[in-house]
């Protein structure tokens, strides 16, 4: 193999995921509560990246949501990419002691020799991403790619999110391996040819 492909949420960087996101849409609710009904926003979040799985390509997804947001609540995108930056470098990080690094893995993943990308779904912006990797104890020296929202067009568990990747580290899929906790989104790494292998972790806090 000459490049591998790893995710970060359940894989990487361990979490009951339903704890971590109720507790991540709670405190982006009150981050916004004076300009949008935290319910609305909440629902309107989850329905558009539900939507972006499979539409459009021209827009990275970043551009797209920003989009989606903002037509939803007839307000600029400027107003909403001001906030979320604001709330991904301020609140944050209040979730980070809902993670654990996977120490097993990260020295696993170190180990290896090939091209290494940190393939964790794009549906946060670069500004979060970073701030996760450095949960797990992870920097950019460690991977050749990262993907986040501004780098990409597509999320799992759309195919051509993988293709995307293999185009930039110029590597056929043939010869990758995704590593993931999820058999849907991380396994449809599959139907492009991409190895898949499945691995977790149980997670005690």
């Amino acid at each position: 193999m000459k490049a591998f492909l790893f995710d970060l949420d359940g894989t990487l960087l361990l979490s009951d995921e339903e704890i971590f996101y109720n507790r991540y849409f709670e405190l982006v609710g009150q981050e916004f509560k004076d300009m949008v009904n935290s319910k609305e926003l909440i629902d309107a979040i989850q329905e558009i990246i539900e939507n972006m799985i499979f539409d459009g390509e021209d827009e990275n997804n970043y551009q797209r949501f920003m989009g989606k947001i903002s037509q939803k609540f007839g307000k600029k995108a400027l107003e909403f990419e001001k906030r979320f930056d604001t709330f991904y470098s301020n609140n944050f990080k209040l979730l980070k002691p809902l993670t654990k690094p996977n120490d097993r893995l990260i020295n696993h993943m170190r180990a290896l020799h090939g091209v290494k990308v940190l393939a964790t779904n794009p549906i946060f912006p670069e500004i979060a991403i970073k701030e996760r990797m450095k949960w797990a104890a992870l920097d950019d020296n460690d991977f050749a790619l990262v993907t986040f929202m501004e780098n990409s067009h597509y999320l799992k568990p759309n195919p051509k999110y993988f293709l995307e990747i293999c185009e930039k580290i110029k590597v056929d899929p043939q010869n990758c391996t995704m590593m993931g906790n999820d058999p849907k989104l991380d396994g449809a790494c599959e139907k492009v040819g991409i190895k898949f292998v499945l691995v977790g972790e149980d997670v005690h806090f």
